[in-house]
């Protein structure tokens, strides 16, 4: 079995009113209204080999499949201020 590394880096200009807050689970997770957002990975599939495809998670075996193979995963929030 080989190991891939999925690396994903995104930044989000969010609203003034989104709180950056620690969950009771001890997670940093941002906090919009009553709602709670972590992020996770979402594997997408297509069966298109055109440029224009449309990827989706609804081939939820495939999409199930790839989930099981995740050993680890650590995600990172970091919340900064412009200058």
């Amino acid at each position: 079995m080989r190991k891939l590394t999925v690396v994903i880096r995104a930044e989000l200009d969010i609203p003034d009113d989104w709180e950056f807050v620690e969950h009771p689970s001890g997670i940093r997770v941002l906090k919009i209204g009553d709602n709670f957002v972590d992020f996770d990975i979402a594997p997408l599939t297509t069966t298109s080999s055109s440029p224009d495809a449309i990827w989706s998670d609804s081939d939820v075996e495939l999409v199930e499949e790839v989930l099981e193979q995740v050993s680890g995963l650590d995600t990172d929030l970091e919340l900064s201020y412009p200058q």
